[in-house]
């Protein structure tokens, strides 16, 4: 394109000075006088704006950090998400495809807190074959517990963790916001400057979900090296172990279910939370910004259009929830309890901490006796579960079912239905707004 404009404005400049020529020869004055305004300097051509960079390839873990990576990265990067819509996040195991994803990936974003142990056996697995930022979105600081029970986190984090109005508090103005260097040590991630040139892509496209992500051809990072699932001895005996760190994924066997899909000590589950996840949201453009510097004036812009639509959640949960006449909810598991904290309920989940366990028939029974007491007229159903015991205890109650959605994963209908992180949690508002009796 450059060339074209600077051969055009050859030619004219040639063009001018041969009609001059002429002019000039037919003339029989020798020094005519002027008879128009001699003509202004030609303008120089504009300088091409440069084509950007290849986008960058961000893997990321579940669906919060899909959202929050695709709202602040928009199309400068393309954002593929390991746990697709329909499959539980807890139950997920990562494909030899996957693999090579994480290995040609940018930037690799994850939730943290034990919410992914697959994810982080597999990036140990691949060891120096990951050359990504790896971010970690959830901290530790300011984490709540994970009760068995699931009344965890009781009423009032909203003190320890205030509504972000206070800017000081929290360190975040303008110029900082995805500039959090917490989570994005050169030293623990083994990251420095050179490492994360991008003229190395090879995305592989086996088992990429073409309605999900659509441009394979565009973006084939596919490295040969990385192709052969036995290289990187990723078969099922890689798979259900105790960790790199000593944590014992096998979690707690009485609550039945998957052995590798229990939690740590601290609830992963901050995205229910829409303030926290403000938070989450800054840790994931930080690593976005130092993979791709030419492009933090853009991320930053993206971050605070999403801050915005998260403040707007926050305030329309905080008006809508201000006035119920119960305060604690029935639900699938375990993975409410910072919404439960924010805004001053208390959740009692079915299954506990595992959103598959089966409960015993004793907790059924103290659910059902919670209902007929408090006169609660709901249980909260996860879609992307089978909802049998939800059922169970509903009918054993008698009381409706409606949806909540937990959103660590997805299901295609919920998507559907209400298009983005935004939608489905209002989706959840509304339901916990009738099991409440909000007024």
């Amino acid at each position: 394109m450059r060339l074209r404009i600077i051969k055009a404005l050859t030619f004219t400049l040639v063009a001018a000075a041969l009609s001059a020529v002429a002019l000039a020869a037919c003339s029989s004055d020798p020094t005519p006088e002027p008879t128009t305004a001699p003509a202004s300097e030609p303008t120089a051509a504009p300088t091409a704006t440069p084509e950007p960079a290849e986008p960058l390839l961000v893997v990321t873990s579940i669906y919060p950090m899909q959202f929050f990576a695709e709202r602040v990265a928009g199309e400068r990067a393309d954002v593929y998400n390991l746990v697709p819509p329909g499959v539980e996040a807890h139950a997920f195991e990562p494909t030899p495809s996957d693999l090579r994803r994480l290995a040609n990936a940018d930037v690799i974003a994850m939730n943290g807190l034990e919410m992914e142990p697959w994810l982080e056996r597999a990036v140990v697995a691949l060891g120096n074959d990951v050359t990504a930022i790896v971010v970690e979105a959830a901290s530790e600081e300011g984490a709540l517990p994970f009760a068995e029970d699931g009344h965890d986190h009781g009423h009032g984090d909203e003190e320890d963790h205030d509504d972000h109005e206070d800017e000081e508090e929290h360190g975040h103005d303008e110029d900082e916001h995805g500039h959090d260097e917490e989570g994005h040590d050169e030293d623990e991630h083994g990251h420095d400057e050179d490492e994360h040139g991008h003229d190395e892509h090879g995305h592989d496209e086996e088992g990429h979900d073409e309605d999900e992500h659509g441009d394979e051809e565009a973006h084939d990072h596919d490295k040969d090296e990385h192709g052969d699932e036995e290289e990187h001895g990723h078969d099922e005996d890689d798979h259900g172990h105790e960790d790199e760190d000593g944590h014992d994924d096998h979690g707690d066997e009485g609550e039945g279910g998957h052995d590798d899909h229990g939690h740590g000590l601290l609830d992963p589950h901050l995205w229910n939370d829409p303030l926290r996840a403000i938070d989450q949201a800054e840790a994931i453009a930080g690593a976005l910004i130092e993979a791709d510097p030419n492009g933090a004036d853009f991320y930053r812009a993206n971050l605070a259009s999403l801050t915005a639509d998260l403040r707007a959640l926050h305030a329309d949960f905080e008006t809508g929830l201000a006035s119920c006449r119960h305060t604690e909810f029935i639900t699938s598991h375990a993975a409410y309890g910072y919404l439960a904290a924010r805004y001053g309920l208390e959740q009692a989940a079915i299954a506990g901490l595992a959103p598959d366990a089966e409960p015993t028939a004793g907790r059924l029974a103290e659910l059902t006796d919670l209902i007929r007491e408090t006169g609660i007229g709901a249980v909260l159903v996860e879609p992307v579960l089978s909802g049998a015991n939800e059922s169970a205890l509903a009918r054993e109650a008698g009381v409706q079912q409606l949806p909540i959605h937990a959103l660590g994963s997805v299901t295609p209908d919920e998507l559907a239905e209400h298009g983005d992180f935004i939608g489905i949690m209002r989706d959840t508002l509304a339901s916990l707004r009738i099991a409440l009796e909000c007024a």
